[in-house]
Protein backbone atom coordinates (compact mmCIF):
# COMPACT_ATOMS: atom_id res chain seq x y z
CA UNK A 1 0.00 0.00 0.00
CA UNK A 2 0.96 3.49 -0.64
CA UNK A 3 0.33 6.73 0.57
CA UNK A 4 1.88 9.30 -1.49
CA UNK A 5 3.60 7.02 -3.21
CA UNK A 6 5.60 6.26 -0.25
CA UNK A 7 5.45 2.79 0.99
CA UNK A 8 3.80 1.54 3.99
CA UNK A 9 5.38 0.42 6.99
CA UNK A 10 9.09 1.25 9.00
CA UNK A 11 11.26 0.45 5.77
CA UNK A 12 9.55 2.95 3.56
CA UNK A 13 10.30 5.53 5.76
CA UNK A 14 12.03 9.06 4.20
CA UNK A 15 13.93 10.48 6.94
CA UNK A 16 13.55 14.12 7.79
CA UNK A 17 16.42 15.92 6.27
CA UNK A 18 18.64 18.79 7.32
CA UNK A 19 18.08 22.56 7.03
CA UNK A 20 21.11 22.56 4.74
CA UNK A 21 21.08 22.31 0.99
CA UNK A 22 17.27 21.28 1.20
CA UNK A 23 17.11 20.47 -2.61
CA UNK A 24 20.02 18.72 -2.76
CA UNK A 25 19.34 16.49 0.05
CA UNK A 26 15.47 15.83 -0.93
CA UNK A 27 16.67 15.04 -3.95
CA UNK A 28 19.30 12.42 -3.17
CA UNK A 29 17.26 11.16 -0.62
CA UNK A 30 13.97 11.04 -3.53
CA UNK A 31 16.44 9.54 -5.93
CA UNK A 32 17.86 6.72 -3.74
CA UNK A 33 14.07 5.70 -2.23
CA UNK A 34 13.10 5.27 -5.97
CA UNK A 35 16.57 3.07 -6.67
CA UNK A 36 15.84 1.08 -3.58
CA UNK A 37 12.12 0.43 -4.49
CA UNK A 38 10.79 2.62 -1.41
CA UNK A 39 9.45 4.74 -4.02
CA UNK A 40 7.38 2.21 -6.26
CA UNK A 41 7.64 2.02 -9.40
CA UNK A 42 4.62 3.85 -10.84
CA UNK A 43 3.69 5.58 -7.41
CA UNK A 44 2.61 8.73 -7.21
CA UNK A 45 4.27 11.16 -5.49
CA UNK A 46 2.53 14.92 -4.56
CA UNK A 47 4.44 18.17 -3.04
CA UNK A 48 2.40 18.13 0.02
CA UNK A 49 3.15 14.66 1.15
CA UNK A 50 6.62 14.38 0.40
CA UNK A 51 7.44 17.41 1.99
CA UNK A 52 5.34 16.35 5.01
CA UNK A 53 7.32 13.11 4.65
CA UNK A 54 11.10 14.90 4.84
CA UNK A 55 9.84 17.65 7.10
CA UNK A 56 10.64 20.65 4.79
CA UNK A 57 8.47 23.04 2.92
CA UNK A 58 6.94 22.32 -0.94
CA UNK A 59 9.95 24.72 -2.23
CA UNK A 60 12.72 21.81 -1.72
CA UNK A 61 10.51 19.05 -3.00
CA UNK A 62 8.91 21.11 -5.93
CA UNK A 63 12.88 21.72 -6.95
CA UNK A 64 13.87 18.03 -6.17
CA UNK A 65 10.78 16.64 -8.08
CA UNK A 66 11.87 18.97 -10.69
CA UNK A 67 15.68 17.68 -11.23
CA UNK A 68 13.91 14.28 -11.41
CA UNK A 69 11.66 14.82 -13.94
CA UNK A 70 14.54 15.84 -16.20
CA UNK A 71 16.21 13.07 -15.64
CA UNK A 72 13.91 10.89 -16.44
CA UNK A 73 13.32 9.37 -13.37
CA UNK A 74 9.94 10.97 -12.05
CA UNK A 75 7.07 11.60 -15.37
CA UNK A 76 4.26 14.51 -14.96
CA UNK A 77 0.86 13.57 -13.15
CA UNK A 78 -1.18 16.51 -12.73
CA UNK A 79 -0.02 19.88 -11.58
CA UNK A 80 1.48 19.45 -8.59
CA UNK A 81 2.53 15.44 -8.81
CA UNK A 82 4.45 12.75 -10.97
CA UNK A 83 4.95 9.01 -10.99
CA UNK A 84 7.84 7.48 -10.73
CA UNK A 85 8.99 6.06 -13.65
CA UNK A 86 7.86 1.84 -14.62
CA UNK A 87 10.23 -1.06 -16.32
CA UNK A 88 8.74 -1.11 -20.24
CA UNK A 89 10.92 -2.40 -22.91
CA UNK A 90 9.91 0.38 -24.82
CA UNK A 91 10.77 2.87 -22.26
CA UNK A 92 14.58 1.36 -21.96
CA UNK A 93 14.60 1.37 -25.75
CA UNK A 94 14.01 5.22 -25.82
CA UNK A 95 16.37 5.44 -23.23
CA UNK A 96 19.17 3.96 -25.43
CA UNK A 97 18.03 5.34 -28.81
CA UNK A 98 18.56 8.60 -26.63
CA UNK A 99 22.13 7.58 -25.15
CA UNK A 100 23.13 6.27 -28.55
CA UNK A 101 22.66 9.44 -30.50
CA UNK A 102 24.57 11.51 -27.44
CA UNK A 103 27.34 9.44 -26.43
CA UNK A 104 28.08 8.59 -30.61
CA UNK A 105 28.42 12.01 -31.24
CA UNK A 106 30.46 13.30 -28.41
CA UNK A 107 32.85 10.32 -29.20
CA UNK A 108 33.32 12.10 -32.54
CA UNK A 109 33.93 15.33 -30.91
CA UNK A 110 36.07 13.95 -28.35
CA UNK A 111 38.59 12.09 -30.93
CA UNK A 112 38.48 15.86 -32.50
CA UNK A 113 39.20 18.12 -29.69
CA UNK A 114 40.67 16.13 -26.70
CA UNK A 115 43.28 17.73 -25.07
CA UNK A 116 46.39 15.10 -24.47
CA UNK A 117 45.52 14.64 -20.73
CA UNK A 118 42.15 14.06 -21.45
CA UNK A 119 42.98 11.31 -24.23
CA UNK A 120 44.66 9.65 -21.55
CA UNK A 121 42.11 9.98 -19.02
CA UNK A 122 39.78 8.01 -21.61
CA UNK A 123 42.89 5.47 -22.06
CA UNK A 124 43.06 5.38 -18.11
CA UNK A 125 39.69 4.86 -17.20
CA UNK A 126 38.83 1.95 -20.05
CA UNK A 127 42.13 -0.03 -18.94
CA UNK A 128 41.29 0.09 -15.56
CA UNK A 129 37.52 -1.12 -16.59
CA UNK A 130 38.96 -4.00 -18.44
CA UNK A 131 41.28 -4.97 -15.73
CA UNK A 132 38.23 -4.92 -13.12
CA UNK A 133 36.06 -7.10 -15.70
CA UNK A 134 39.17 -9.88 -16.56
CA UNK A 135 39.44 -9.62 -12.36
CA UNK A 136 35.28 -10.16 -12.08
CA UNK A 137 35.27 -7.36 -9.77
CA UNK A 138 32.14 -5.63 -10.87
CA UNK A 139 31.95 -2.59 -8.44
CA UNK A 140 35.18 -1.95 -9.55
CA UNK A 141 34.26 -2.11 -13.45
CA UNK A 142 31.10 0.15 -12.88
CA UNK A 143 33.02 2.99 -11.11
CA UNK A 144 35.36 2.57 -14.49
CA UNK A 145 32.52 2.01 -16.74
CA UNK A 146 31.34 5.35 -15.24
CA UNK A 147 34.50 7.29 -15.12
CA UNK A 148 35.64 6.05 -18.80
CA UNK A 149 31.70 7.57 -20.21
CA UNK A 150 32.21 10.83 -18.25
CA UNK A 151 35.55 11.48 -19.34
CA UNK A 152 34.36 11.01 -23.30
CA UNK A 153 31.67 13.54 -22.87
CA UNK A 154 33.83 15.85 -21.11
CA UNK A 155 36.43 15.44 -24.17
CA UNK A 156 33.71 16.86 -26.45
CA UNK A 157 33.95 19.94 -24.65
CA UNK A 158 30.57 20.77 -24.85
CA UNK A 159 28.82 21.86 -21.86
CA UNK A 160 24.82 21.45 -23.28
CA UNK A 161 25.82 17.80 -24.59
CA UNK A 162 27.42 17.20 -21.26
CA UNK A 163 24.65 17.69 -19.14
CA UNK A 164 22.21 15.49 -21.61
CA UNK A 165 24.45 12.87 -21.46
CA UNK A 166 25.38 12.70 -17.72
CA UNK A 167 21.17 12.50 -17.25
CA UNK A 168 20.71 9.99 -19.83
CA UNK A 169 23.63 7.65 -18.35
CA UNK A 170 22.25 8.57 -14.68
CA UNK A 171 18.78 7.59 -15.22
CA UNK A 172 19.85 4.20 -17.51
CA UNK A 173 22.35 3.22 -14.13
CA UNK A 174 19.77 3.93 -11.50
CA UNK A 175 16.97 2.00 -13.24
CA UNK A 176 18.97 -0.57 -13.93
CA UNK A 177 20.43 -0.59 -10.29
CA UNK A 178 16.60 -0.84 -9.15
CA UNK A 179 15.06 -3.02 -12.15
CA UNK A 180 18.19 -5.67 -12.34
CA UNK A 181 20.44 -5.42 -9.23
CA UNK A 182 23.21 -7.34 -8.88
CA UNK A 183 25.07 -7.08 -12.93
CA UNK A 184 28.49 -8.64 -13.20
CA UNK A 185 31.67 -7.37 -15.02
CA UNK A 186 31.46 -7.15 -18.99
CA UNK A 187 34.46 -8.20 -20.44
CA UNK A 188 32.73 -7.10 -23.85
CA UNK A 189 31.87 -3.89 -22.66
CA UNK A 190 35.90 -3.52 -21.48
CA UNK A 191 37.04 -4.40 -24.70
CA UNK A 192 34.58 -2.02 -26.05
CA UNK A 193 36.08 0.67 -23.84
CA UNK A 194 39.68 0.04 -24.99
CA UNK A 195 38.48 0.16 -28.41
CA UNK A 196 37.00 3.42 -28.20
CA UNK A 197 39.72 5.04 -26.30
CA UNK A 198 41.85 3.72 -28.90
CA UNK A 199 40.30 5.70 -31.75
CA UNK A 200 40.05 8.97 -29.66
CA UNK A 201 43.74 8.86 -28.77
CA UNK A 202 44.57 8.52 -32.47
CA UNK A 203 42.20 11.35 -33.55
CA UNK A 204 40.01 9.03 -35.77
CA UNK A 205 36.62 10.49 -35.00
CA UNK A 206 34.77 8.24 -37.59
CA UNK A 207 35.98 4.78 -35.86
CA UNK A 208 35.31 6.35 -32.31
CA UNK A 209 31.86 6.96 -33.19
CA UNK A 210 31.09 4.04 -35.16
CA UNK A 211 32.78 1.89 -32.37
CA UNK A 212 30.18 3.85 -29.48
CA UNK A 213 27.41 3.08 -31.37
CA UNK A 214 28.17 -0.54 -31.52
CA UNK A 215 29.04 -0.35 -27.69
CA UNK A 216 25.82 1.26 -26.93
CA UNK A 217 23.22 -1.21 -28.96
CA UNK A 218 25.39 -4.02 -27.65
CA UNK A 219 24.53 -2.61 -24.11
CA UNK A 220 21.24 -2.40 -25.01
CA UNK A 221 20.38 -5.47 -26.45
CA UNK A 222 21.78 -7.21 -23.37
CA UNK A 223 19.08 -4.67 -21.04
CA UNK A 224 16.10 -6.03 -23.31
CA UNK A 225 17.45 -10.04 -23.29
CA UNK A 226 17.21 -9.32 -19.43
CA UNK A 227 13.67 -7.56 -19.62
CA UNK A 228 12.52 -10.99 -21.54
Amino acid sequence: MTVDGVLAGENAVLVPVDTDNLTDRAFEQLRAAITSKALEPGARLTEAGLAERLRVSKTPVREALLRLREIGLIEPDGRRGGRVVQPSRAAYADMYDVREALEVHSAMLAADRAEPAERSAIASAAESSYAGAKAGEPERFRAADSAFHESVARAAHSPRLLAQIRNCVDLIAIVRERDFPGGGASIECAEAHVAIAGAIAAGDGESAAQLMRTHVRYVRDVTLDEMA
